[in-house]
């Protein structure tokens, strides 16, 4: 690894800071949904001892939302409410953190493959990049994996080049490697990536030499690192909700809304749910054109330079992510971060090829063309930004602008329950007292019921709504109750109800950034009846 520099210290530090710069501001600006109300009552109960709370998931993340929390509720007692930082901040700041750090080991990463300048390409591409900008605003696991991913593999390496010429010294790194992955499974249970780093390691080394990692220390160090981190595994009343989630017997509900049409999206629905073109859909819509056209160059550089390690570290964490989550049922957009990081550094190496084939160029003019086109490129990534903030899962680029200019193909992800917080706060001022509200997302509408100072409602997911009312005549059961429809919460369980529901005109909607994210029916005597059907 090259020495530390001034200039290369100065880098890295000011890209993370421009990569804090677009992820910090505006985390309020969509209220919690669903998944991130688990991460709510988890830290809550952490505060008092209650570790079983999402035990499905590991602990590491939520327990830095624990502490995020209780910093902004000491920050709270000791400044004026104008500079209070609201729960929904508090909570996703974390993430947001750590998909700024990733910008700085991205770099050290790539660095160390194909040099300084192509590790501040793929950086400052990273900083911007409008889809991961999205996914670390959120408070899901997805961003704590890859932070520690890329730890892993980036100590990995300098332990390999240590080796070269100090094989016990390098002992050291390799051990910071294996607790890196560790860490990395505290925030998820994804064996399957530690699984392709291994692959990576084969490829790269076939014959690797004494020059490998003493397996015991680096797996004891990957051991006692996701035990530290995810403690709470320990407890054995955690492992049989982990088997519960594993084996779909906690789920509720199936299905996703991708281009207008629901999908089965259960693992044990593969081959035949979400179609096997969603990911290349979701590149092909959502990264801005010039990054997405000089990725595909970079691309074809990678393919010619077979004993690279750098090369064949990038083909292979690009294609054994994306393929075969290709390949099964169960997809969200936030499974790809790995494979747009590895898209940002396919685009830095396509840059540089191109800057190395501009300075071989002798005419002048061509060299100030490249040297446009490659400005224009980068400044496509704050650019997407800029024009998505503060809601970047809604960016589309020109091709899904033009492909489908009024809907949105993935609803769940882009939507995330944003403007359910609002579609909330309205009927808490019109429900009369003891009103129904039906949702899939009782959490988040209770969480922002009780803050509005209604208490009151009885807020049921569809179905249960007509067993938990009064004993009451079915008009006065009927009137006053309200439904909310998302198209992010469509399900093979509730569309035939939203299909008779939206036979009747909503009483109002919300609408984020331009797309419809909210309905809400007032559910009359009729409706009613149409449930009880």
């Amino acid at each position: 690894m090259p020495a530390i520099t001034v200039r290369r210290s100065l880098t890295i530090a000011v890209l993370i800071l421009l990569a804090l710069a677009v992820r910090l501001p505006g985390l309020d600006a969509a209220g919690l949904s669903e998944d991130e109300m688990d991460k709510l009552h988890a830290a809550d109960s952490y505060d008092h001892g209650n570790f079983a709370v999402d035990g499905e998931h590991p602990a590491l993340m939520k327990l830095s939302a624990y502490g995020s929390l209780k910093a902004a509720a000491v920050w709270n007692a000791h400044t004026p409410d104008t500079a209070h930082i609201s729960t929904e901040a508090a909570l996703r700041a974390p993430n947001a953190v750590a998909g700024a750090l990733i910008t700085g080991v991205l770099f050290v990463l790539v660095e160390g493959f194909f040099g300084f300048w192509t590790a501040a390409l793929a950086a400052w591409l990273w900083a911007f990049d409008v889809n991961a900008v999205a996914m670390n605003r959120v408070a899901k696991e997805d961003t704590f994996v890859l932070l520690f991913l890329l730890c892993g593999a980036a100590l990995y390496e300098r332990a390999k080049r240590v080796g070269a010429v100090d094989q016990r010294r390098a002992q050291r790194w390799f051990a910071a490697s294996g607790a890196a992955f560790g860490l990395m499974l505290a925030s998820k249970y994804v064996p399957y990536l530690f699984g392709i780093h291994a692959i990576y390691f084969k490829a790269a080394a076939p014959v690797p030499g004494p020059n490998r990692p003493d397996k015991p220390v680096y797996l004891g160090a990957l051991a006692l690192a996701f035990v530290a981190g995810n403690f709470p595994v320990l407890d054995p009343g955690n492992w049989s909700t982990i088997l519960t989630f594993v084996s779909e017997h906690a789920i509720t509900h199936s299905g996703y809304l991708f281009q207008s049409h629901l999908w089965a999206n259960r693992l044990s629905a593969t081959p035949f749910g979400l179609p096997i073109w969603f990911y290349a859909a979701q590149f092909l819509t959502t990264i801005p054109v010039l990054v997405l056209l000089v990725a595909i160059g970079g691309a074809c550089v990678l393919a010619r330079r077979d004993t690279s390690r750098g090369a064949m570290f990038v083909k292979v964490f690009f294609l054994l992510t994306f393929i075969p989550y290709s390949l099964v049922a169960t997809k969200f957009l936030r499974y790809m971060l790995p494979s747009l990081a590895m898209i940002d550094v396919m685009a830095a190496v396509g840059l540089a090829a191109l800057a190395g084939w501009a300075s071989r160029l002798v005419p002048r003019p061509q060299r100030a063309l490249v040297a446009v086109a490659a400005v224009l490129i980068l400044a496509s990534a704050p650019a997407a930004w800029t024009h998505a903030r503060p809601f970047a899962a809604l960016y589309r680029n020109a091709i899904g602008q033009q492909l489908s200019p009024t809907t949105l193909w993935f609803p769940p992800d882009e939507l995330y329950d944003a403007g359910l917080r609002e579609a909330t706060a309205r009927i808490v001022r019109d429900a009369r007292p003891g009103a129904h509200v039906v949702t899939e997302a009782p959490a988040v509408v209770g969480f922002y019921a009780e803050q509005g100072g209604r208490p009151d409602l009885l807020i049921t997911r569809p179905g249960s709504a007509l067993e938990a009312a009064p004993s009451t005549s079915p008009t006065a059961a009927g009137t006053g109750d309200w439904m909310i429809v998302q198209d992010g919460r469509r399900y093979f369980e509730n569309e035939a109800l939203v299909e008779r529901v939206r036979q009747q005109a909503p009483a109002f909607s919300v609408d984020v950034a331009g797309f419809r994210a909210v309905e809400v029916y007032r559910m009359t005597t009729a409706s009613s009846d149409a449930r009880r059907r």
